[in-house]
């Protein structure tokens, strides 16, 4: 039996991740100011520089900790009480992290153990399913991103997901 399969699906997550979902992400944070990052619909709602945290927190805990058992700790809780405004360079340096930490981490991954048990998180689960997971919270986080700046200024980005590479 060939890992042929899991090898195909494990680089395609990691492309739609690393590549697709963080280059829409960083189109939106290029087409916008600070003030603009920052900025909230009400006090209830986060901004698109809390999504960003938000993002490069459950990456490297997800995927750099889960998969790749960096050490890593979060906090969770300050990814969405920053109120910013927090440099632009200063977010995409966060993001750019821990894209790249993913990318090394699930390059290297050894596809034929996308079925054993990851325990280092909360809750045992699969790595297969703990990639995954995160592929869709990302992906997630990253239309929110999308649809906050297209709200905010109209014709900042056009189809960003149509320009944005996908491997």
């Amino acid at each position: 039996m060939t890992d042929a399969p899991n090898t195909t699906w494990l680089d395609i997550a990691r492309a739609r991740l690393v590549v697709h979902q963080a280059g829409q992400v960083r189109a939106c944070l290029d087409a916008l100011n600070d003030g603009q990052i920052w900025w909230r619909a009400n006090e209830g709602s986060n901004s698109i520089g809390n999504l960003v945290l938000h993002l490069s927190g459950s990456t490297r805990w997800f995927i750099g900790h889960g998969v790749g058992d960096s050490g890593f700790v979060r906090d969770r809780d300050a990814e969405f009480a920053e109120q910013g405004p927090m440099p632009k360079d200063g977010l995409l340096a966060h993001l750019d992290f821990a894209v790249s930490e993913a990318d090394r981490v699930l390059s290297e991954f050894d596809p034929a153990r996308l079925h054993e048990t990851a325990d280092r998180i909360d809750q045992p689960i699969t790595y297969e399913e703990l990639i995954l997971n995160q592929v869709l919270h990302f992906t997630t986080h990253a239309g929110q991103v999308v649809f906050a700046t297209k709200l905010i200024q109209q014709g900042l980005i056009h189809e960003v997901w149509k320009s944005t590479p996908k491997s």
